[in-house]
Protein backbone atom coordinates (compact mmCIF):
# COMPACT_ATOMS: atom_id res chain seq x y z
CA UNK A 1 0.00 0.00 0.00
CA UNK A 2 3.08 2.39 0.88
CA UNK A 3 4.17 1.33 -2.40
CA UNK A 4 1.27 2.55 -4.52
CA UNK A 5 0.71 5.81 -2.72
CA UNK A 6 4.71 6.86 -3.46
CA UNK A 7 4.07 6.20 -7.02
CA UNK A 8 0.49 8.05 -7.44
CA UNK A 9 2.25 10.70 -5.37
CA UNK A 10 5.16 10.86 -7.81
CA UNK A 11 2.77 10.89 -10.58
CA UNK A 12 3.38 13.89 -12.81
CA UNK A 13 0.20 16.14 -13.42
CA UNK A 14 -0.44 16.91 -17.23
CA UNK A 15 0.96 20.68 -16.43
CA UNK A 16 3.88 18.99 -15.45
CA UNK A 17 4.12 16.43 -18.21
CA UNK A 18 3.98 19.45 -20.84
CA UNK A 19 6.85 21.36 -18.81
CA UNK A 20 8.78 18.49 -19.05
CA UNK A 21 8.14 17.75 -22.96
CA UNK A 22 8.45 21.36 -23.48
CA UNK A 23 12.12 21.86 -22.09
CA UNK A 24 13.25 18.73 -22.78
CA UNK A 25 12.28 19.08 -26.38
CA UNK A 26 14.24 22.72 -26.42
CA UNK A 27 17.40 21.10 -24.84
CA UNK A 28 17.51 18.31 -27.47
CA UNK A 29 17.29 20.61 -30.37
CA UNK A 30 19.72 22.88 -28.59
CA UNK A 31 22.18 19.77 -29.03
CA UNK A 32 21.07 18.48 -32.46
CA UNK A 33 21.56 21.95 -33.42
CA UNK A 34 25.39 22.44 -32.37
CA UNK A 35 25.73 18.82 -33.65
CA UNK A 36 24.28 20.00 -37.32
CA UNK A 37 26.36 22.76 -37.32
CA UNK A 38 29.52 21.23 -36.68
CA UNK A 39 28.73 18.43 -39.31
CA UNK A 40 27.37 20.38 -42.24
CA UNK A 41 29.74 23.46 -41.75
CA UNK A 42 31.62 22.92 -44.63
CA UNK A 43 28.40 23.03 -47.01
CA UNK A 44 28.52 26.57 -46.74
CA UNK A 45 30.06 27.88 -49.93
CA UNK A 46 30.40 31.82 -50.52
CA UNK A 47 29.68 33.56 -53.65
CA UNK A 48 25.99 31.81 -54.12
CA UNK A 49 22.65 32.91 -53.56
CA UNK A 50 23.22 34.40 -50.12
CA UNK A 51 25.82 36.48 -52.00
CA UNK A 52 24.05 37.73 -55.07
CA UNK A 53 20.42 38.27 -53.11
CA UNK A 54 20.98 39.20 -49.75
CA UNK A 55 24.31 39.85 -48.17
CA UNK A 56 25.77 41.65 -51.79
CA UNK A 57 22.69 44.16 -51.96
CA UNK A 58 22.53 44.55 -48.28
CA UNK A 59 26.76 45.61 -48.57
CA UNK A 60 25.61 48.04 -51.61
CA UNK A 61 22.90 49.37 -49.21
CA UNK A 62 24.73 50.39 -46.55
CA UNK A 63 27.12 52.29 -49.06
CA UNK A 64 24.40 54.41 -50.17
CA UNK A 65 24.38 52.63 -53.33
CA UNK A 66 21.33 51.14 -55.19
CA UNK A 67 21.34 47.11 -53.33
CA UNK A 68 20.06 46.29 -57.07
CA UNK A 69 22.40 47.45 -59.42
CA UNK A 70 25.06 44.59 -58.08
CA UNK A 71 27.11 44.38 -61.11
CA UNK A 72 30.66 45.71 -59.81
CA UNK A 73 30.25 43.17 -57.52
CA UNK A 74 30.13 40.11 -60.13
CA UNK A 75 27.62 38.29 -59.06
CA UNK A 76 26.78 35.26 -60.68
CA UNK A 77 22.95 35.89 -61.01
CA UNK A 78 21.13 39.44 -60.10
CA UNK A 79 19.66 40.13 -57.19
CA UNK A 80 15.90 39.26 -57.38
CA UNK A 81 14.35 38.85 -53.46
CA UNK A 82 12.23 41.40 -52.69
CA UNK A 83 12.83 44.60 -51.18
CA UNK A 84 11.08 43.07 -47.39
CA UNK A 85 14.08 40.71 -47.19
CA UNK A 86 16.80 43.39 -47.88
CA UNK A 87 15.32 45.64 -45.51
CA UNK A 88 14.49 43.20 -42.48
CA UNK A 89 18.12 41.88 -43.16
CA UNK A 90 20.20 45.03 -44.37
CA UNK A 91 22.75 45.08 -41.51
CA UNK A 92 24.31 41.83 -42.83
CA UNK A 93 26.11 44.70 -44.94
CA UNK A 94 28.04 45.97 -41.99
CA UNK A 95 29.70 42.52 -41.40
CA UNK A 96 32.04 41.05 -43.54
CA UNK A 97 30.90 37.98 -46.21
CA UNK A 98 32.22 35.11 -44.57
CA UNK A 99 30.93 35.99 -40.47
CA UNK A 100 27.75 36.52 -42.45
CA UNK A 101 27.29 33.75 -44.32
CA UNK A 102 28.37 31.98 -41.29
CA UNK A 103 25.78 34.03 -39.53
CA UNK A 104 22.61 33.15 -42.43
CA UNK A 105 24.34 29.29 -41.48
CA UNK A 106 23.32 29.63 -38.25
CA UNK A 107 19.65 31.67 -38.48
CA UNK A 108 18.85 28.38 -40.64
CA UNK A 109 19.50 25.23 -38.54
CA UNK A 110 17.66 27.68 -35.77
CA UNK A 111 14.53 28.37 -37.80
CA UNK A 112 14.43 24.43 -38.57
CA UNK A 113 14.28 23.83 -34.76
CA UNK A 114 11.86 26.41 -34.65
CA UNK A 115 9.49 24.87 -37.04
CA UNK A 116 9.88 21.19 -35.72
CA UNK A 117 9.31 22.81 -32.06
CA UNK A 118 5.75 24.27 -33.32
CA UNK A 119 4.46 21.94 -35.87
CA UNK A 120 4.57 19.15 -32.95
CA UNK A 121 1.49 21.09 -31.44
CA UNK A 122 -0.43 19.12 -28.93
CA UNK A 123 1.83 16.09 -29.66
CA UNK A 124 4.96 17.54 -28.64
CA UNK A 125 6.99 14.90 -26.55
CA UNK A 126 11.38 14.39 -26.70
CA UNK A 127 10.81 11.42 -28.75
CA UNK A 128 9.19 13.07 -31.37
CA UNK A 129 10.96 15.91 -31.49
CA UNK A 130 14.22 14.54 -31.92
CA UNK A 131 12.81 12.22 -34.75
CA UNK A 132 11.52 14.85 -36.69
CA UNK A 133 14.48 17.06 -36.52
CA UNK A 134 16.77 14.51 -37.99
CA UNK A 135 14.13 13.72 -40.52
CA UNK A 136 14.31 17.49 -41.59
CA UNK A 137 17.94 18.56 -41.47
CA UNK A 138 19.17 15.26 -43.39
CA UNK A 139 16.52 16.04 -46.42
CA UNK A 140 18.40 16.06 -49.35
CA UNK A 141 16.92 19.63 -50.40
CA UNK A 142 17.72 21.23 -46.87
CA UNK A 143 21.45 20.08 -47.61
CA UNK A 144 21.03 21.91 -51.31
CA UNK A 145 19.52 24.83 -49.39
CA UNK A 146 22.28 25.12 -46.86
CA UNK A 147 24.69 24.87 -49.69
CA UNK A 148 23.41 27.65 -51.70
CA UNK A 149 22.50 29.80 -48.18
CA UNK A 150 19.10 30.46 -49.57
CA UNK A 151 16.06 32.00 -48.25
CA UNK A 152 12.99 29.53 -48.21
CA UNK A 153 13.39 28.02 -44.90
CA UNK A 154 12.90 31.22 -43.81
CA UNK A 155 9.81 31.73 -45.68
CA UNK A 156 8.69 28.57 -44.52
CA UNK A 157 8.98 29.67 -41.06
CA UNK A 158 7.48 33.12 -41.73
CA UNK A 159 4.24 31.50 -43.02
CA UNK A 160 3.53 28.93 -40.35
CA UNK A 161 4.28 32.01 -37.57
CA UNK A 162 1.61 33.91 -39.29
CA UNK A 163 -0.70 31.61 -39.31
CA UNK A 164 0.27 30.99 -35.76
CA UNK A 165 -0.18 34.48 -34.72
CA UNK A 166 -3.22 35.04 -36.92
CA UNK A 167 -5.17 32.36 -34.70
CA UNK A 168 -3.79 33.83 -31.33
CA UNK A 169 -5.45 37.03 -32.63
CA UNK A 170 -1.78 39.07 -32.68
CA UNK A 171 -2.86 40.82 -35.93
CA UNK A 172 0.13 42.95 -36.67
CA UNK A 173 2.43 40.11 -36.00
CA UNK A 174 0.89 37.96 -38.25
CA UNK A 175 1.17 40.31 -40.84
CA UNK A 176 4.56 41.39 -40.09
CA UNK A 177 5.43 37.44 -40.45
CA UNK A 178 3.02 37.31 -43.92
CA UNK A 179 5.13 40.32 -45.05
CA UNK A 180 8.43 39.03 -44.58
CA UNK A 181 7.47 35.81 -46.38
CA UNK A 182 6.15 36.99 -49.03
CA UNK A 183 9.80 38.41 -50.04
CA UNK A 184 9.38 35.09 -52.15
CA UNK A 185 5.88 35.65 -53.40
CA UNK A 186 6.25 32.56 -55.14
CA UNK A 187 6.51 30.69 -52.21
CA UNK A 188 3.84 32.38 -50.29
CA UNK A 189 0.99 33.12 -52.53
CA UNK A 190 -1.25 30.40 -51.57
CA UNK A 191 -0.59 31.23 -47.88
CA UNK A 192 -1.86 34.80 -48.72
CA UNK A 193 -5.22 33.28 -49.70
CA UNK A 194 -5.30 30.75 -47.23
CA UNK A 195 -4.94 33.69 -44.42
CA UNK A 196 -7.27 36.04 -46.82
CA UNK A 197 -10.03 32.87 -46.13
CA UNK A 198 -9.35 32.75 -42.57
CA UNK A 199 -9.75 36.64 -41.63
CA UNK A 200 -12.79 36.68 -43.89
CA UNK A 201 -14.59 34.15 -42.28
CA UNK A 202 -13.61 35.36 -39.05
CA UNK A 203 -13.98 39.22 -39.50
CA UNK A 204 -16.24 39.36 -42.44
CA UNK A 205 -15.17 42.05 -45.32
CA UNK A 206 -13.89 44.54 -43.15
CA UNK A 207 -10.91 42.35 -41.19
CA UNK A 208 -9.89 40.95 -44.18
CA UNK A 209 -9.51 44.10 -45.59
CA UNK A 210 -7.84 45.96 -42.20
CA UNK A 211 -5.03 42.93 -42.06
CA UNK A 212 -4.49 43.47 -45.92
CA UNK A 213 -3.84 47.00 -44.77
CA UNK A 214 -1.78 45.90 -42.27
CA UNK A 215 0.26 43.65 -44.37
CA UNK A 216 0.96 46.01 -46.66
CA UNK A 217 1.45 48.71 -44.42
CA UNK A 218 4.04 46.43 -42.66
CA UNK A 219 5.58 45.48 -46.31
CA UNK A 220 6.19 49.31 -46.67
CA UNK A 221 7.92 49.43 -43.33
CA UNK A 222 9.90 46.83 -44.12
CA UNK A 223 11.44 48.50 -47.22
CA UNK A 224 12.07 51.82 -45.45
CA UNK A 225 15.79 50.97 -45.03
CA UNK A 226 16.18 50.81 -48.93
CA UNK A 227 13.98 54.42 -49.07
CA UNK A 228 17.01 55.58 -46.44
CA UNK A 229 19.90 54.75 -47.71
CA UNK A 230 19.10 54.73 -51.21
CA UNK A 231 15.71 56.12 -52.41
CA UNK A 232 15.70 55.51 -56.07
CA UNK A 233 16.37 51.71 -55.62
CA UNK A 234 13.02 50.73 -57.86
CA UNK A 235 14.31 50.96 -61.08
CA UNK A 236 17.12 49.02 -60.66
CA UNK A 237 14.85 46.73 -58.79
CA UNK A 238 12.55 46.68 -61.96
CA UNK A 239 15.40 46.14 -64.69
CA UNK A 240 17.14 43.15 -62.15
CA UNK A 241 14.12 41.35 -62.29
CA UNK A 242 13.74 42.03 -65.93
CA UNK A 243 17.29 40.78 -66.59
CA UNK A 244 17.13 37.41 -64.71
CA UNK A 245 17.46 34.40 -66.79
CA UNK A 246 14.67 31.60 -68.02
CA UNK A 247 15.80 28.77 -66.53
CA UNK A 248 14.53 25.19 -66.55
CA UNK A 249 12.93 24.67 -62.76
CA UNK A 250 11.03 21.59 -61.40
CA UNK A 251 7.69 23.64 -61.55
CA UNK A 252 4.53 21.88 -63.60
CA UNK A 253 3.76 25.24 -64.81
CA UNK A 254 7.37 25.14 -66.40
CA UNK A 255 7.08 21.57 -67.44
CA UNK A 256 3.21 22.25 -68.84
CA UNK A 257 4.89 25.14 -71.02
CA UNK A 258 7.39 23.35 -72.77
CA UNK A 259 5.68 19.89 -73.71
CA UNK A 260 2.60 21.36 -74.80
CA UNK A 261 3.25 25.60 -75.57
CA UNK A 262 -0.08 27.58 -74.90
CA UNK A 263 -2.25 24.74 -73.76
CA UNK A 264 0.30 23.75 -71.21
CA UNK A 265 -0.88 26.92 -69.87
CA UNK A 266 -4.41 25.97 -69.62
CA UNK A 267 -3.68 22.74 -67.98
CA UNK A 268 -1.90 24.45 -65.50
CA UNK A 269 -4.25 26.71 -64.75
CA UNK A 270 -6.85 24.15 -64.05
CA UNK A 271 -4.22 22.93 -61.43
CA UNK A 272 -4.35 26.08 -59.91
CA UNK A 273 -8.05 26.44 -59.95
CA UNK A 274 -8.19 22.53 -58.64
CA UNK A 275 -5.38 23.86 -55.57
CA UNK A 276 -7.68 27.40 -54.83
CA UNK A 277 -10.63 25.18 -53.97
CA UNK A 278 -8.82 22.66 -51.98
CA UNK A 279 -7.06 25.44 -50.41
CA UNK A 280 -10.94 27.01 -49.69
CA UNK A 281 -11.91 23.95 -48.31
CA UNK A 282 -8.80 23.20 -45.86
CA UNK A 283 -9.17 27.05 -44.44
CA UNK A 284 -12.80 26.65 -43.75
CA UNK A 285 -12.35 23.12 -42.20
CA UNK A 286 -9.09 22.89 -40.40
CA UNK A 287 -7.31 25.29 -38.14
CA UNK A 288 -5.40 27.95 -39.21
CA UNK A 289 -2.03 26.35 -38.12
CA UNK A 290 -2.41 23.20 -39.51
CA UNK A 291 -4.26 24.49 -43.44
CA UNK A 292 -1.36 26.38 -43.49
CA UNK A 293 1.34 24.18 -43.59
CA UNK A 294 -0.97 21.75 -45.92
CA UNK A 295 -0.77 25.07 -47.96
CA UNK A 296 2.88 25.28 -47.94
CA UNK A 297 2.88 21.88 -49.29
CA UNK A 298 0.44 22.18 -52.40
CA UNK A 299 2.25 25.40 -53.41
CA UNK A 300 5.42 23.52 -53.75
CA UNK A 301 2.93 22.05 -56.77
CA UNK A 302 1.40 24.34 -58.02
CA UNK A 303 3.47 27.45 -57.52
CA UNK A 304 4.95 28.62 -61.32
CA UNK A 305 8.56 28.96 -60.51
CA UNK A 306 10.31 27.20 -57.38
CA UNK A 307 13.60 25.41 -57.25
CA UNK A 308 14.06 21.93 -55.47
CA UNK A 309 15.55 24.11 -52.34
CA UNK A 310 12.54 25.15 -51.98
CA UNK A 311 11.08 21.93 -51.47
CA UNK A 312 11.68 22.47 -48.21
CA UNK A 313 7.72 23.46 -47.80
CA UNK A 314 7.17 20.35 -47.99
CA UNK A 315 8.82 19.10 -44.33
CA UNK A 316 6.43 20.09 -41.60
CA UNK A 317 3.16 18.77 -43.20
CA UNK A 318 5.40 16.09 -43.37
CA UNK A 319 6.46 16.04 -39.62
CA UNK A 320 2.52 16.79 -38.52
CA UNK A 321 1.41 14.35 -40.40
CA UNK A 322 3.77 11.72 -39.30
CA UNK A 323 3.61 11.98 -35.80
CA UNK A 324 -0.38 12.08 -36.03
CA UNK A 325 -0.89 8.42 -38.05
CA UNK A 326 -0.43 4.84 -36.83
CA UNK A 327 2.55 3.02 -37.36
CA UNK A 328 1.12 1.08 -40.59
CA UNK A 329 1.44 4.82 -42.03
CA UNK A 330 4.10 6.12 -40.58
CA UNK A 331 5.72 3.01 -42.55
CA UNK A 332 4.22 4.56 -45.84
CA UNK A 333 5.54 8.27 -45.42
CA UNK A 334 8.82 6.38 -44.20
CA UNK A 335 8.95 4.63 -47.64
CA UNK A 336 8.28 7.93 -49.42
CA UNK A 337 10.84 9.52 -47.29
CA UNK A 338 13.30 6.99 -48.54
CA UNK A 339 12.08 6.85 -51.93
CA UNK A 340 12.70 10.77 -52.32
CA UNK A 341 16.11 10.28 -50.74
CA UNK A 342 17.02 7.56 -53.65
CA UNK A 343 15.21 9.20 -56.31
CA UNK A 344 17.29 12.44 -56.06
CA UNK A 345 20.40 10.74 -55.50
CA UNK A 346 19.89 8.67 -58.36
CA UNK A 347 19.29 12.19 -60.60
CA UNK A 348 22.34 13.90 -59.09
CA UNK A 349 24.47 10.53 -60.34
CA UNK A 350 23.47 11.14 -64.08
CA UNK A 351 25.48 13.08 -65.95
CA UNK A 352 23.65 16.25 -67.63
CA UNK A 353 21.11 16.29 -64.93
CA UNK A 354 19.21 19.29 -63.99
CA UNK A 355 17.23 20.74 -61.46
CA UNK A 356 13.84 20.25 -63.77
CA UNK A 357 14.37 16.15 -62.34
CA UNK A 358 12.82 17.01 -59.50
CA UNK A 359 9.21 17.84 -60.77
CA UNK A 360 7.73 14.64 -59.34
CA UNK A 361 8.91 15.05 -55.40
CA UNK A 362 5.48 17.42 -54.39
CA UNK A 363 3.69 14.98 -56.10
CA UNK A 364 4.67 12.09 -54.34
CA UNK A 365 5.29 13.81 -51.25
CA UNK A 366 1.55 15.41 -51.18
CA UNK A 367 -0.34 12.34 -52.60
CA UNK A 368 1.51 10.62 -49.67
CA UNK A 369 -0.21 12.65 -47.09
CA UNK A 370 -3.56 12.99 -48.44
CA UNK A 371 -3.38 9.16 -48.41
CA UNK A 372 -2.38 8.34 -45.15
CA UNK A 373 -4.18 11.34 -43.41
CA UNK A 374 -7.65 10.07 -41.60
CA UNK A 375 -9.43 13.21 -42.83
CA UNK A 376 -12.47 12.38 -41.06
CA UNK A 377 -10.42 13.05 -37.47
CA UNK A 378 -8.61 15.59 -38.87
CA UNK A 379 -11.52 17.73 -39.77
CA UNK A 380 -13.56 19.71 -37.21
CA UNK A 381 -15.77 22.27 -38.89
CA UNK A 382 -15.98 25.90 -37.66
CA UNK A 383 -12.24 26.20 -36.48
CA UNK A 384 -12.00 29.50 -37.75
CA UNK A 385 -15.07 31.28 -36.69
Amino acid sequence: MIHVMYKHENKLTPDQLDAFHKYSSTLALGFIAAVIAFLFWRLMMPRMDFYNELWGPAYLLVQGKSPYDTANLNPILPAVWFPMAIGFFFPLGWIPETLALQGWFIFNIIEICAAVYIVQMDKRSLYNTVTLALFYFFFPYVLNHFNLGQFSITVMLCLILSAYFAEKRREWVAAFFLALGLSKPQLGFLALFGLGIFYFRRNGLGGLFRFGMRTALTSLVLTLPLFIFHPIWIPDWIQSMQSNTTWRHPSLFSIFLQSLGKWGILFWGVLLVLALVIILQLWTKLPAQVAMLWTLGITAIVTPYIWSWDFVLLLPVWMYTFIRVEWKRKFILLAIYAAIWYGTALVHSRVGSNNQEFWWVPICFIGALALTTDWKSRVTPGTNS
